[in-house]
């Protein structure tokens, strides 16, 4: 499993409710990175970051179970049972602590693996944290109401004016993309935002005892979250994305994450 090349490939890795699907770019000699995506997209969100940082570590993105290629969940669907397969996955795979990074619903899992699992997350990376207000945990859900089939095709022009909205300017690729992903994860597009209400953040990040950096695109609507955050973690800082950066900024400014991202892991890897 080692590819200096820059391209990136694919797999599957095996815990003990099925299979979780991943990408994966560099050599698997160098520092482990994984990459956790937001919803309702999958591990195609970080194809155009993963090349970029594959010359200083072993990249690895995951499809959250139940998103992408990746089997659901075997209970109940909650961010602890996400972590807990991915954690199982990665760790058995490739027996070592990861650098880890999480966009969104991926910021979520990775506050969770680093509460649950310490020994694992060697320093986290958080872009748009969860840390939610109580009117954010009320509208939530509310973003990915279910929207039934019908003859007419009508759901396919609803879910594709919800994911435009969040960005009017993306590629149609890019739109396209998230829709088919929408439909595709099913209950889990829904079931994964109500998991990040129900998650008690706040309780894990206090907790937390590794290095992290926070941060959100200026356009990002979780961007309001990043100072409170870096409050309650005990090693935690705060970094910033361009101000016209959103949702989708690792596909659409890839380079500008990999540079924060690259900067601070190797502080993390060179003080160990």
């Amino acid at each position: 499993m080692v590819d200096s090349t820059g391209t990136v490939r694919r797999g599957y890795l095996d815990h003990a409710a099925g299979q979780i699907h991943y990408r994966y770019c560099g050599s698997a000699h160098l520092p482990l990175l994984l990459l956790l995506h937001q919803t309702p997209s999958s591990s195609a969100m970080y194809e155009r970051l993963m090349p970029l940082l594959s010359d200083t570590f072993f990249v690895v993105a995951v499809d959250t179970p139940g998103f992408g290629e990746s089997d659901g969940l075997a209970g109940s669907i909650s961010i602890a049972g996400f972590a807990e397969a991915i954690y199982q996955a990665v760790s058995t795979t490739f027996d070592r602590p990861a650098l880890v990074f999480g966009h969104h619903t991926g910021a979520a899992i990775a506050v969770q693996l680093a509460f649950q699992y310490p020994e694992f997350v060697r320093a986290m990376a958080l872009s748009g944290p969860t840390l939610l207000s109580e009117a954010q945990k009320q509208a939530l859900p509310l973003a990915a109401k279910t929207i039934a089939a019908d003859e007419e095709g009508s759901h396919w022009q609803a879910m594709w004016q919800r994911l435009r909205a969040k960005d009017p300017q993306a590629d149609l690729a890019l739109s396209m993309r998230e829709t088919l992903s929408a439909f595709a994860c099913g209950e889990y597009y829904l079931a994964s935002y109500k998991a990040v209400t129900e998650q008690a953040v706040a309780e894990q990040l206090a907790a937390i005892d590794c290095p992290a950096v926070v941060f959100a695109g200026g356009q990002d609507q979780l961007r309001s979250a990043v100072v409170p955050t870096v409050k309650l973690l005990p090693r935690g800082m705060a970094s910033a994305l361009p101000q016209n950066a959103g949702t989708y900024v690792c596909e659409q400014q890839p380079a500008a994450v990999a540079t924060l991202l690259r900067r601070f892991f190797m502080e993390v890897v060179e003080e160990h």
